[in-house]
């Protein structure tokens, strides 16, 4: 009996042994891959602006949520409206998992259109989220014009758009809204930073610009009172305007309204079909699996912690958290379009050529 219970146990305890050094030695790999290390997250525009400060409250539930509490920095990679982040990210950085991103919306459209520049697939990135869909937009403009009503911004000639660059996500919003409303002779004014703009469209260097509601009512409230007006507003992908921010003036008219033609109410969808979120997080998709796994998962901690939700909204100064996840921005932007005439006319929307024709 003593021997048929040896040669019962050994194998058992072998099979047990083998099973204790793989748990010991890969378990702990997987959720400490960060510890000790520097997790950068580059950031595709200049410091001080309303993306970097969303960045940042994501930045401090990341640390809550990454296991290994690893530092982490910003590094701040303004350029071509979201181009040299993105490129930095895709074959500029190390695919080791410790450098990721947070970019401009135009990634989407670039990408799809195969602007000139970009060195990198939509398929290049692993999409982590987005703290939101996008904002509303509105359209301010410098008092001396009063412009009131886009009826008197549809007969101005000349206005001018101060922007960053060409192919920024807020400069095709300004395209947007000339070729839907049909503006005379538009001009854009570009190489501002984002604290640039509002200075210079108070110094009359330019007559316009495109904001967030959000940034417009935490930076520059009183203007309403200095005499600027807002004649247009922009709602976001999910169809959120001016009413999901109450503080802002209500009853300004939407560009949808005014795509009266097949042609503009089809790139006006092309349009969203491009910005399912506001700036996504992304990471190098041939990163190792242990990094993926463990971005991915706490990153989605992130959407889905309340106190994340709360903090943004005081960081924002009222901006509602909405969150995308990787998976629901993946699953939109990977669809494929196929209309090759909206394709070109969105092309040359986002391009600083002459607008297409709206009708």
């Amino acid at each position: 009996m003593q021997r048929r219970h040896s040669v019962l146990t050994y194998p058992l305890f072998y099979c047990i042994t083998i099973l204790l050094t793989i748990f010991c030695q890969v378990a702990p790999a997987a959720p400490f891959y960060y510890q000790g290390k520097t997790l950068t997250v580059v950031q595709g525009w200049t410091p001080g602006g309303s993306a970097d400060v969303r960045t940042r409250v994501v930045i401090r539930y990341l640390q809550k949520h990454i296991p290994g509490s690893p530092t982490i920095v910003s590094r701040y990679m303004p350029g071509g409206g979201g181009t040299v982040a993105t490129n930095y990210i895709a074959v500029g950085a190390k695919h080791d998992g410790l450098t990721i991103g947070t970019v401009s919306t135009s990634l989407y459209s670039k990408a799809f259109l195969n602007e000139r520049g970009i060195r990198y697939k939509l398929e290049d990135f692993a999409f982590l989220g987005s703290p939101a869909p996008g904002n509303p937009q509105a359209l301010v403009i410098r008092p001396a014009l009063k412009i009131s009503s886009v009826e008197k911004l549809k007969t101005y000639k000349g206005l001018r758009f101060a922007q960053r660059s060409v192919g920024h996500s807020l400069y095709i919003y300004d395209r947007l809204i000339a070729y839907v409303l049909e503006l005379k002779d538009p001009k854009w004014v570009v190489g501002y930073s984002s604290t640039e703009i509002p200075i210079a469209v108070q110094k009359g260097e330019a007559d316009a610009r495109i904001t967030s509601l959000v940034a417009f009512m935490r930076n520059t409230p009183h203007w309403l009172e200095e005499g600027f007006t807002i004649p247009i507003t922009i709602k976001n992908a999910r169809g959120q305007g001016s009413e999901s921010l109450p503080e802002f003036p209500q009853g300004i008219p939407t560009l949808d309204r005014y795509a009266d033609t097949d042609l503009k109410k089809s790139v006006l969808e092309m349009h969203k079909a491009m910005r399912p979120s506001g700036s996504p997080f992304i990471v190098a998709r041939t990163i190792p699996p242990v990094a993926m796994s463990t971005l991915k998962e706490a990153f989605n901690k992130i959407w889905n912690d309340p106190e994340f939700r709360v903090d943004f909204e005081k960081a924002t100064a009222g901006e509602r958290a909405d969150p995308m996840s990787g998976e629901e921005i993946e699953s939109l932007i990977f669809r494929k379009q196929t209309n090759k005439e909206i394709k070109n006319i969105y092309k040359q929307i986002i391009s600083a050529g002459p607008l297409p024709r709206a009708r």
